[in-house]
């Protein structure tokens, strides 16, 4: 069983739709883990649907056990989900948001 750090959703809000897209509403979803964030957008196409933060906060938590969330994400009238932006990409030398788990090390023992 991995004891992986998952990604926590920290806060959300409206946002207006990003532009060039035509959709009914959309939510930024903000996640942490440890000191790293990544935001979620999650924009939902049917504009007659009950959208709330929960329903946002609600799609975004099917990727916090992802390395990188997608960066945006469209719910469509029919339910499914559609990854627009996906995770971002790291530049040279960054370090991945959560780096690799390091097993547990013996503490020096100091002699008198």
């Amino acid at each position: 069983m991995s004891s992986k750090t998952t990604w926590l959703i920290a806060k959300s809000g409206a946002i207006s739709p990003p532009s060039g897209r035509l959709l009914g509403s959309a939510y930024l979803v903000t996640l942490t883990r440890g000191s790293t964030t990544r935001t979620v957008v999650v924009e939902f196409a049917d504009s007659s649907a009950v959208v709330s933060n929960g329903y946002a906060e609600e799609v975004a938590r099917r990727f916090l056990r992802d390395e990188e969330p997608p960066q945006r994400v469209v719910v469509e009238a029919s339910g499914g989900i559609d990854i627009v932006v996906g995770p971002r990409e790291l530049a040279n030398g960054e370090a991945p948001a959560c780096p690799a788990e390091k097993t547990p090390q013996r503490a020096r023992q100091h002699r008198r």
